[in-house]
């Protein structure tokens, strides 16, 4: 396990699953961060809060939501990221 400073936040990789992390983008209130992981011709969108851990983990770290996105297109992977860090409303 790593941890890596993603605009001022931390972020918790697993590099051991064999995904590679190619992109990482921050929504512009900085609340929001996709990840876009590649394993062969595979994309993965990884979706993250920022918030805090446990207590024994000081500091801001971005949390990861439930929901994954897998798609065999860069440019895919890219919508669906840019999908997320979208403002709501």
């Amino acid at each position: 396990m790593d941890v890596i400073e993603i605009a001022g936040a931390n972020l918790l990789r697993d590099a051991a699953d064999g995904w590679q992390l190619q992109a990482s983008v921050v929504s512009q209130d900085r609340t929001r961060l996709a990840c876009i992981l590649r394993v062969g011709k595979r994309f993965r969108v990884e979706r993250f809060l920022r918030g805090h851990m446990r207590p024994q983990w000081h500091g801001e770290w971005w949390v990861q939501q439930p929901q994954h996105s897998i798609t065999d297109s860069g440019q895919q992977a890219q919508v669906l990221a840019g999908e997320w860090l979208a403002p709501a409303g």
